[in-house]
């Protein structure tokens, strides 16, 4: 089922049909779904199913929740993603 509404995924900023399927695989299919499972969560779920997701994914969640695009997060910002990133994956 799509979902085609205000608050759907693919309505959202740095989000379009491809970025939008992965998270419907993973029951995400509205900002707020994104927001209470959070963004690294979803991504490293995403991750796990479909490995070619790069992590322009993880930036494009984090902008998509704080809307701001995804080229615009910090660089400390994006780095910070990634350690937690490492640490949710190998439970550090």
């Amino acid at each position: 089922m799509t979902h085609k509404n205000a608050s759907s995924l693919e309505n959202s900023l740095n989000l379009g049909p491809t970025s939008s399927q992965w998270l419907a695989e993973i029951g995400v299919h509205t900002r707020a779904e994104l927001t209470e499972v959070g963004v690294v969560e979803a991504y490293c779920l995403v991750k796990a199913r479909q490995p070619r997701a790069s992590l322009n994914l993880l930036y494009a969640l984090y902008g998509a929740v704080h809307n701001i695009p995804w080229n615009m997060i910090p660089p400390e910002t994006k780095t910070a993603l990634q350690e937690e990133v490492t640490a949710f994956r190998f439970g550090e």
